[in-house]
């Protein structure tokens, strides 16, 4: 009767093994870095006003108003 080998003794299934592992660790830290915290949402056009050096909108400029 033939001896059967434990499964990791086998060198592609440790490999794959340790890339699998090596790949789920970098999906968590990547997902906790950069999707842990929530994003305030606050003016939309602020930060790129603030990006540009442009002044604040004023009431006159808003769309509602006619040229």
């Amino acid at each position: 009767m033939k001896q059967r080998r434990p499964i990791f003794s086998i060198p592609l299934v440790r490999e794959l093994t340790a890339v699998l592992i090596i790949k789920l660790a970098l999906v968590f830290l990547i997902a906790h870095f950069f999707f842990s915290d929530p994003v305030i949402v606050g003016d939309e056009g602020q930060g790129l006003q603030e990006h540009f050096g442009l002044d604040k909108p004023s009431v006159s400029d808003s769309l509602g108003d006619p040229l």
